[in-house]
């Protein structure tokens, strides 16, 4: 199996680090927000991938690459965007993010969604430079080929 968590070790951080250049006061760290309350009246807790330090900015973090290696819509990575769009409408803050980073992904998400994302989220594409990106590219493809090995077996 390919090692995703490359991705999340590596792109998660450069984004994090990308949202604190496009908002300088804030400092950004993963962590879990209240976006409900359970029976027993406890809180139902979501974690979101990039959240400041006053709560007042939510970002989710999505590395999905384009459409699928038999070149179809990315119907499953789109449905896993709109379970994070969901949680985002629950948790309390003034901005509401969306970061992308893969370019393909983005039109065909941006395309998808227009007129069916909540108002008050915002979708932004954050592109990864040359060399991440090229790994990002590498644990795709091999994650892509075991996942085809696997079912022409």
């Amino acid at each position: 199996m390919a090692d995703t968590t490359l991705l999340k070790a590596k792109v998660e951080p450069f984004v994090t680090a990308w949202l604190e250049g496009k908002y300088p006061s804030h400092t950004f760290s993963k962590r879990p927000l209240p976006v409900g309350s359970k029976r027993d009246g406890s809180l139902a807790l979501h974690e979101f991938d990039a959240v400041s330090e006053d709560n007042s900015i939510v970002a989710v973090i999505k590395s999905h690459s384009g459409k699928t290696s038999g070149g179809k819509r990315p119907a499953g990575k789109i449905g896993m965007v709109y379970q994070e769009l969901y949680f985002l409408t629950l948790v309390d803050a003034k901005l509401k993010l969306v970061i992308l980073t893969d370019e393909e992904f983005y039109g065909i998400f941006i395309k998808e969604s227009e007129g069916k994302v909540a108002q008050d989220i915002e979708i932004h594409l954050c592109k990864l430079p040359g060399e991440l990106q090229r790994e990002v590219d590498k644990v795709r493809q091999k994650a892509s080929y075991e996942q085809t090995s696997r079912y022409s077996a």
